[in-house]
């Protein structure tokens, strides 16, 4: 698999509730009818193995 590493996101992690840089495994534009979006990134927890979903700066790039 020849896929290109995605930077790390500093996002909080709501599982322990400490502040951590990951990558996300996905990111998506979620955007309701209407209205300007936001990119969303799922995300898992390094201490607890608990998938979370976070805010991606709007210049991330979106992946599957």
């Amino acid at each position: 698999m020849s896929q290109k590493q995605l930077p790390p996101v500093k996002v909080r992690d709501p599982t322990t509730g400490k502040e951590v840089e990951l990558t996300p495994i996905k990111v998506w534009k979620l955007s309701p009818r209407g209205r300007r979006g936001v990119k969303i990134g799922l995300f898992k927890s390094q201490e607890t193995g608990k998938y979370f979903r976070a805010k991606v700066p709007d210049d991330y790039p979106e992946t599957g």
